[in-house]
């Protein structure tokens, strides 16, 4: 039989926890207790642990922790510290039990309020820009850099010493922090920023505080904690000093650790300096829960993209629904894993780091963000790299407060492969230069962005910068900038490339690019009910009315003769995004009307009635209305670090991973992945294939892909020995450093070296240069190729003796001649030092054939060869036309060796940017809407 368990401040661990009278007095107890189908009531109170169910619930008997009868219960991270001593006016200090590391981790609370570290100025809400310094004048250099402000001339000479000093630097892509490491006549000078290309370089108005020290604790609610003493040093309100005021301090990264754990759910219990983790756990539930100061990571040399994850919400088929997050550091939500979901929840005040962290930032595939409120953020909303993903019904407000160059939604750099956002409304980005809605970065395919409004977007609405792929924008409205803007990265290509039916009030669409599709959108000044007050539903007497063109799965149920262009139909659903809290109560009290109360019977009966929202029955993960102009292949640029689910039908193809982003700048160099990071490498002979679904018959379809011809590469973090890695760069967890998407060996001095095994020279003289990607080098330095030991044979040496740093990139040399397999390794000479990424051995003129082919059930519908020259990123396409009876086909890419003509040795074969869609039905663009 099924138990209930009871939990409470008063109780007892000794005790049975089988009814009121006999309580536990941790949760965790009774989740070591428990097991399927097991109930835990918990009574109101703080509880300061973290929580580790023992074992897993089953479908419908799910383990359960509730909070009774809806009182107000909270699993904290933090412990109490006790033992203060005044330090001086209203500041007291005390030693911790435990090892708060340097403090960057460190969170405080002071009677349950999030305390701040010390700062100057004084910021009380670190979203309020007008709170924070103000850069006079600055100078930026490898060694030495400065930061004047008159402001600071009030300090004395040595005040600021030692101190951290943040700054939304340069472009104001993010926050950069940095030790001071002098101050004097009001100047600041610092260690380099983390990321420090000239484009990073600090200037006169750029947003900055200092911290990280005892000089600055002047203020109530404030703290600030010495490594070395080992000593929390804390200003406690005025009136309540300790142990008036109970000062905690966080000590757990989780308040429940839910990891390979199944069907466990946490209703309507709060968390405070602490997160909550579903990794490698599935159908687990979170709701009605207020979860707020999880977690931070603000130290030196502050990482892009932060390092804390919030509520890690990861594993598969697990659900955070109905609660409240809020004053985060960095990420507010990680998802991870696969279909996953986060449903009616309100997001708001976070990302304070201002770090490409955001309030939800997402990996993996197929999960679904809907009807959340997310608002108030350091940096963009929603953002990450992860594919067939559905955003909807979300309200996203007030995002970029602090940095620049930045949209409400931000996607960059990677293939979402069919990622549907729709029915969302994106409004007031706080950014005060390049501030967009809707923003698509270089490199970026594979998105669906229908029926969304834009509003208050200070320059302009949405931005596609090229090259973009496989993006279909339908029925949109834009009002205050209703701008369309794109320009081109590096190459000028919108392949597949859809724009109809959006709504441009008094707008314009800027710089399209070709390969793409520009139909019935509309510029009308005000077509609307109200807009001024939100409303953006079509007037009865609006021009735009029936002026649109059918769109299977967007314009479904249109009234007219014709669908209308923009987010609303006349006449249709007037739907309004974000949370509602009122509403989901409501459910509840419908959903257990009648049910059983266990309070007023027998206590150890249970009846396994639930909540069919708490077992994923209704708002499930993953489900697409499929569009019409999709692409139906998956995975095609093998973002997901993974071949599936293409599958190899001939050799042992692998993936490669580069930066496509920063070697695609520098025109001439053997990028080997054409677009985002990964790539596929196909050997002479090797062949991969994938089946697709869903095809109509006597259609006409195009399977398309970028396909290059190159030598072999090879990774620097693969190596297999190494001299000097001890001295490395290393993130937290040990693995090895990232800078600029890529992980790195590095710094590199004279006289160190990695080992590279195995690598096939083929033939004598089938390469001839080597391109070795290289950043921040402080010169003389030279990369020296050799074969047989770090002092054996030298092939070629790739030599820098000016300072280079900004984007990876390659450095290039001729190679001698070189015939079979060597063990190569990199050795490292001269004064300088260069951090190192990777090598490529290629042939001054490179040539490969490749078969792209399309086989039905009965037999080949199609096939292309392919011969590719010197690094070419051209897409090919295959057109074919399916037969009466198709609705799957085997698309297949094979590296079927050398051209002949020519006699050289065959070439390895990278496939990039794959897809397959029905062609185009819709008008071509009018000059008018250019």
């Amino acid at each position: 039989m099924n138990k209930i368990y009871y939990v409470a401040v008063n109780g007892d661990d000794i005790n049975d926890g089988l009814n009121l009278e006999r309580p536990f007095r941790t949760i965790g107890r009774a989740a070591q207790a428990m097991e399927a189908g097991d109930l835990c009531y918990i009574r109101e109170g703080t509880y300061r642990e973290t929580v580790v169910p023992l074992r897993s619930g089953r479908e419908n008997a799910p383990i359960r922790f509730v909070a009774y009868r809806n009182e107000t219960v909270v699993v904290s991270g933090c412990d109490e510290v006790t033992g203060w001593t005044r330090h001086g006016g209203n500041v007291y200090k005390a030693k911790t039990e435990w090892d708060l590391g340097d403090g960057s981790e460190t969170l405080v609370f002071f009677d349950e309020e999030l305390g701040m570290e010390a700062q100057w100025p004084k910021i009380r809400d670190r979203l309020d820009r007008s709170q924070y310094a103000r850069v006079g004048t600055a100078t930026s250099g490898m060694t030495n850099s400065t930061i004047f402000d008159e402001k600071l001339q009030a300090f004395p000479d040595g005040h600021w010493d030692g101190a951290m000093v943040a700054c939304v630097n340069g472009v104001g892509y993010f926050m950069s922090t940095a030790k001071v490491t002098g101050f004097a006549a009001g100047t600041l000078h610092h260690e380099q920023w983390v990321s420090s290309a000239d484009h990073y370089f600090t200037k006169p108005g750029d947003l900055y505080f200092i911290t990280r020290t005892l000089r600055a604790l002047d203020t109530e609610k404030e703290w600030y904690y010495d490594p070395a003493e080992g000593m929390l040093y804390a200003m406690a309100p005025e009136g309540k000093l300790p142990p008036q005021c109970v000062i905690e301090v966080k000590r757990r990264e989780y308040a429940f650790d839910l990891r390979h754990k199944e069907h466990i759910h946490i209703i309507g219990v709060d968390c405070r300096g602490a997160g909550i983790t579903t990794e490698e756990a599935s159908q687990c539930l979170i709701r009605k829960s207020r979860i707020y100061g999880m977690d931070r990571s603000f130290g030196y040399r502050q990482s892009i993209y932060g390092r804390t994850r919030g509520i890690a919400l990861g594993g598969e088929g697990n659900r955070l629904r109905d609660c409240e997050i809020s004053d985060f550091e960095g990420n507010g939500i990680s998802i991870s894993g696969a279909r996953n979901s986060v449903h009616n929840c309100y997001i708001h005040d976070g990302n304070f780091e201002a770090s490409y962290a955001s309030m939800i930032w997402m990996t993996g595939a197929e999960h679904r963000v809907s009807r959340c409120t997310i608002t108030r953020g350091g940096r963009t909303s929603i953002s990450g790299v992860f594919s067939r993903s559905t955003i909807e019904y979300c309200d996203i407000s007030f995002a970029n407060a602090l940095t620049k160059d930045s949209g409400m939604i931000y996607l960059f750099n990677h293939d979402f492969d069919q990622t549907q956002i729709h029915h969302n409304w994106l409004h007031d980005n706080l950014s005060d230069h390049l501030s967009f809605g809707f923003y698509m970065d270089a490199w970026t395919s594979g998105i669906s962005f229908f029926r969304n409004v834009v509003w208050n977007i200070p320059e302009r609405g949405m931005v596609l910068n090229r090259p973009i792929q496989r993006t279909l924008i339908y029925n949109n409205t834009f009002y205050r900038k209703a701008i369309a803007d794109s320009s081109v990265f590096c190459l000028d290509d919108m392949y597949g490339t859809h724009m109809a039916n959006n709504l441009f009030a008094d707008g314009e669409i800027r710089r399209w690019g070709g390969h793409s599709v520009v139909s019935h959108n509309r510029f009308d000044a005000d077509p609307f009910v109200d807009a001024e007050s939100g409303d953006f539903r079509l007037r009865a007497d609006s021009p735009v009315i029936g002026q649109g063109i059918p769109i299977p799965g967007v314009t479904d149920g249109y009234r007219g003769t014709a669908p209308d262009p923009g987010a609303y139909e006349f006449g249709g659903e007037e739907w309004v995004p974000g949370h509602s809290f009122e509403s989901a109560e409501t459910h509840d009290q419908s959903a257990h009307a009648g049910e059983f109360d266990p309070h007023e019977h027998d206590r150890t009966a249970h009846t396994g009635e639930f909540d069919p929202l708490e077992h994923g029955q209704t708002a499930s993960a993953g489900e697409f209305v499929p569009l019409e102009h999709e692409s139906l292949l998956r995975n095609g640029g093998f973002e997901s670090g993974s071949f599936a689910p293409w599958t190899a039908a001939g050799g042992t193809p692998r993936l490669v991973f580069e930066c496509a982003w920063d070697y695609s700048k520098n025109g001439g160099y053997p990028t080997v992945v054409r677009s985002n990071r990964y790539a596929a490498v196909l050997g002479p002979g090797e062949r991969i294939e994938q089946q697709v679904a869903g095809l109509k018959p006597n259609t006409s379809y195009i399977f398309f892909a970028g396909i290059k011809s190159g030598g072999e590469y090879r990774q620097a973090i693969e190596y297999a020995e190494a001299n000097g890695g001890s001295q490395w760069e290393r993130e937290p967890d040990g693995t090895p450093a990232i800078y600029r998407d890529v992980r790195y060996v590095g710094p590199m001095r004279s006289k160190e070296w990695i080992k590279l095994e195995n690598i096939d020279f083929g033939a004598a003289g089938q390469y001839d240069n080597v391109s070795i990607g290289l950043n921040k080098v402080i010169g003389p330095v030279t990369v020296e190729v050799r074969i047989g030991g770090p002092d054996g044979e030298l092939l070629g040496a790739v030599s820098q003796r000016t300072p280079y740093d900004a984007v990876w990139r390659y450095f290039g040399a001729p190679l001698g001649s070189v015939a079979g397999v060597h063990d190569v390794f990199l050795v490292l000479s001269g004064e300088g030092q260069c951090l190192l990424h990777n090598i490529v051995f290629h042939n001054t003129f490179r040539a490969g054939t490749a078969r792209m082919s399309v086989h039905g059930h009965d037999g080949s519908i199609g096939e292309l060869v392919v011969n590719r020259w010197n690094w070419e990123s051209t897409l090919s396409e295959l057109h074919f036309t399916t037969g009466p009876e198709a609705s799957s086909v085997t698309v297949a890419i094979e590296n079927i060796g050398a051209l002949a003509v020519i006699g050289m040795p065959a070439q390895r074969i990278y496939a990039d940017d794959c897809g397959l869609w029905e062609q185009p039905r819709l008008s071509r663009a009018m000059e008018s809407e250019r």
